[in-house]
């Protein structure tokens, strides 16, 4: 801890000089900052709110940063974003963990629209299934957000909102090519089909024949394939009822290296939801209703289709949401009900559904120079009872900078594969089998954050989060026979920073993250948290042409019976606007074809070169 507190004072005097030093050389500039201060978030509250006015460290990707810097993947997106570490199993559409500040990769909640997309069977969501070209932004709230949102959102919230229709007719269609036989076709087209409704259909083509991606198993290159549609039709009924209807499918497969088991993945998900908003001046309502499906079929290294393993899981969500605005005053409260069904999978559960049924309530207070939060939630779930969490915070806006303190709690239940999973034996490579006597995981988090804004965007925070009943892969050194555990208690502690200025035709946006994750009972690190890691956005414009670069560098991480040596990985993009319509990119991953690896014996990206095409209506 006396560590941390002197990187504190040492990151917080740093930043917050280079602040003035920005404040009083660039008054002349235009202030960089104008577009992300305007910018109006959801996911902190569960309500709109202008970024300057969470006490939750808050994070945007802006569909005009997505294409700028031409990511094919919203992993490679996020990656940038302070606060969050990947573990990978290879390149495109292989398995990634997302560890946030610290915490377990599943101790992130990923949402789409405000639905839950993860598998209740399994650890992590698969990002790679939603094109970018269908993204109209993506949120990232740091820190714990359970006492509104329930099970998962321990380290923070990604939240992930795809592009409505609005106006005249609009569209686009872009085409990406490059190494490793990618091949990219996306399209979109809006229409408003009467004075009070638009429809936007997206469809989308993504092959990547990748590379081999485990040192000691197959040699043949690991590719993957995705074709996905979108559909998302907004109808006004009158002045204050909106009615919104969205089906989403993605469709593929997905090839990867295994000596004991299948090697390739088939998959069909398959996503509908409808919404109905009420809002006047001082209400506003909302009902959804969602389905979703995943099909999965893993084969291969022997195995027929016919004789795969499939994995079919189903989700019914329902959620009511309710906001009062009095005067500087905003009550939130709502009902949550999820109904998760595996029966359908060849994978004999013992558990096969769980019903997750959940109450809660928020209160945001604005005053002139301070800001005030409290939430709570109470959550009773049919296989472990009931869950009681909260949050408080409170903010008071100092010239020229925000001090911000907040303390809540979270929890995580533990998956069906956690508890359920049927004994599998892997010969030589042992065995693994669930653990029903899994306890959900609970953590409190406290953090305190300095903010401030002008010519430079900066914002420090420190956190310690404790974290009791954390699960995690067990396996025995002799044996090698696995399964999930409870580790009496991890205690994290950590910092992160970021600074963003613009100067000129210049635009630059460093980050620093510090985590120290460990056991608490032994003392010993958690696994695959890089101790430090800096993110370097550098972006120049001027007239038609754009270009970049973002550089990467991750610590040394304990995996198991191992450390991976740090690395730094940078990448190259550039874009030119030929015509209002016509638009030419280019990206070059891993520019120095850099050899380092996250996973143990799993190859990473090497130098891939990507160029794009885009023609707007």
């Amino acid at each position: 801890m006396n560590r941390l507190l002197s990187q504190a004072v040492l990151l917080g005097t740093s930043l917050i000089s280079a602040a003035a030093v920005a404040q009083e050389n660039n008054t002349q500039e235009a202030n960089a900052s104008d577009n992300t201060l305007q910018t109006i978030v959801v996911s902190a509250n569960r309500i709109e709110q202008p970024i300057t006015e969470t006490i939750a460290s808050v994070s945007v990707i802006t569909e005009e940063e997505l294409r700028r810097s031409q990511v094919t993947s919203v992993k490679a997106a996020i990656n940038l974003l302070p606060g969050v570490n990947f573990t990978s199993s290879g390149g495109r559409g292989q398995t990634a963990s997302l560890f946030t500040r610290g915490t377990e990769s599943d101790h992130t909640l990923i949402l789409l629209n405000g639905l839950r997309i993860g598998n209740p069977s399994t650890t992590g969501t698969q990002l790679e299934l939603i094109p970018i070209d269908q993204i109209d932004r993506i949120e990232f709230v740091r820190g714990p957000r359970s006492a509104l949102y329930g099970s998962d959102a321990i380290g923070g919230i990604i939240q992930i909102f795809t592009k409505q229709a609005a106006g005249e007719t609009s569209g686009s269609v872009a085409v990406t090519v490059g190494g490793q036989g990618t091949q990219k076709i996306d399209a979109n087209i809006a229409k408003q089909y009467s004075d009070t409704g638009n429809i936007l259909v997206s469809l989308s083509s993504d092959r990547d024949d990748g590379f081999d991606v485990l040192d000691d198993a197959e040699t043949d290159n690991d590719g993957y394939r995705n074709l996905s549609a979108n559909i998302t039709l907004n109808q006004q009924l009158n002045d204050q009822l909106d009615l919104t209807l969205q089906a989403f499918k993605w469709q593929g497969n997905t090839e990867f290296d295994s000596a004991y088991s299948g090697n390739e993945s088939d998959f069909e998900n398959e996503l509908y939801s409808g919404k109905i908003s009420y809002a006047e001046e001082s209400f506003e309502s909302s009902l959804t209703t969602a389905f979703l499906r995943n099909d999965s079929l893993t084969y291969g290294n022997g195995t027929s289709r016919k004789d795969g393993t499939r994995y079919v899981t189903e989700r019914l969500q329902l959620n009511w949401l309710n906001s009062f605005f009095i005067d500087n005053n905003t009550v939130t409260a709502g009902i949550d009900y999820i109904d998760d069904d595996l029966r359908d999978s060849t994978v004999k559960y013992s558990e096969t559904s769980r019903q997750t049924k959940a109450a809660f309530a928020g209160l945001l207070h604005q005053g002139d120079r301070y800001q005030v939060e409290a939430s709570g939630r109470y959550t009773d779930d049919d296989q472990f009872g009931d869950n009681s969490t909260y949050s408080l915070g409170y903010a008071y806006q100092f010239e020229p900078m925000k001090v911000a303190l907040s303390y809540g709690t979270a929890y995580k239940a533990p998956t069906f594969d956690d508890l359920y999973a049927p004994f599998v034996s892997y010969g030589a490579w042992g065995t693994y089998q669930g653990n029903a006597d899994l306890q959900p995981e609970e953590s409190e988090t406290t953090e305190l954050t300095f903010s401030g804004n002008g010519p430079a965007i900066w914002e420090i925070s420190f956190y310690k989060t404790n974290v009791t009943n954390l699960i995690t892969y067990s396996t025995d050194p002799v044996t090698f026979d696995s399964t999930m555990m409870n580790v009496e208690k991890a205690e994290i502690e950590g910092a992160d920073a970021s600074y963003q200025i613009s100067y000129g035709n210049w635009n630059h946006i460093v980050s620093y993250q510090y985590v120290d994750a460990r056991n608490a009972a032994t003392g010993k690190r958690l696994l695959n948290r890089p101790q430090d890691t800096v993110k370097w956005q550098i972006n120049y414009a001027i007239n038609q042409w754009a270009a970049g670069s973002a550089l990467i560098w991750e610590g040394k991480r304990d995996v198991y019976n191992d450390t991976l040596p740090g690395f730094a990985v940078v990448d190259f993009f550039t874009t030119y606007q030929i015509t209002p319509e016509w638009q030419l990119g280019a990206r070059v991953e891993n520019l120095f074809d850099k050899v380092y690896q996250t996973n143990p014996g799993y190859y990473t990206q090497d130098r891939l070169v990507t160029a794009s095409a885009r023609y707007s209506f």
